[in-house]
């Protein structure tokens, strides 16, 4: 026969009475984490219910429960969102992952890229005008070819999760005083396109990319083609003074080429 008026049993009806509500109040205010069961909380709730265990589980269930809100939910989100471009662009070809110099530097490439299409495209516009229709062909082909550069880098960086971000272009040059000073600074452009590459080859060295080396190496062997090849043009533009109608002829040459889709740099 129990004693109801007993201190034992009145503070076990106490005990019993908080045990009811915090049953309650998880019943009201459990609300699953979006990727949970429904009922993931409500089971902890019954829990703590009908075992009768103590505070201490009910602090367990409360940060349970806590786990599953939406306040959580969002925290991880926020969390995830801070994951850096560095783990993003980790792959099995890459021994350490890409290091941040990396990353802005294969973005500056792209811009480059694009740099040096509009530089063709303003030269083109310049021989075309002054009736150099040879000239101003090869400079349109190579103005597209640098733009297929840039996509190729997009591509890639697609393909390696390397996040990229296009960056404003700068008006290009489009006056010069003869076809030479176009063709020195095409030569000059094509210099200073080999240093970027190589730089984005040295940063990709340093943190062991192999799959970033890999795909640079068709574009070093283009750039040395490049650059040999303006250099034997500019060769001949200057030879026009020693020999008259050389530049008409290379003129000839260069719109053959440019037609049949030969381009090299």
């Amino acid at each position: 026969h129990t004693n109801h008026h007993s201190p034992s049993h009145q503070a076990s009806i106490r005990h019993q009475a908080v045990v009811d509500f915090a049953f309650k109040q998880s019943l009201q205010t459990a609300k699953p984490h979006r990727s949970a069961s429904p009922n993931s909380n409500i089971s902890v709730a019954i829990m703590v219910r009908f075992t009768g265990m103590s505070s201490a589980l009910l602090l367990s269930c409360t940060s349970v429960a806590a786990a599953f809100s939406p306040s959580a939910y969002h925290i991880s989100a926020r969390t995830a969102a801070k994951s850096t471009a560095l783990r993003e662009a980790s792959s099995p070809f890459s021994a350490v992952g890409p290091s941040q110099e990396l990353l802005d530097l294969f973005n500056n490439q792209v811009t480059k890229e694009f740099a040096a299409s509009q530089f063709y495209l303003s030269a083109s516009i310049w021989f075309d005008s002054r009736d150099w229709e040879g000239m101003a062909s090869y400079m349109l082909a190579e103005s597209e070819e640098e733009r297929g550069h840039a996509l190729q880098f997009i591509e890639f960086a697609n393909k390696r999760n390397i996040p990229v971000k296009l960056q404003g272009l700068g008006v290009p040059m489009s006056e010069w005083d003869s076809p030479e000073d176009v063709w020195r600074g095409v030569l000059e452009l094509e210099r200073t396109n080999t240093a970027s590459l190589l730089q984005v080859a040295e940063a990709a060295h340093q943190c062991r990319d192999f799959a970033v080396l890999a795909f640079l190496n068709p574009f070093h062997i283009e750039q040395v083609d490049a650059e040999s090849k303006i250099s034997t043009i500019i060769a001949k533009v200057a030879d026009e003074n020693k020999t008259p109608g050389l530049l008409r002829q290379l003129d000839h040459e260069l719109g053959l080429e440019a037609g049949q889709g030969g381009l090299g740099a």
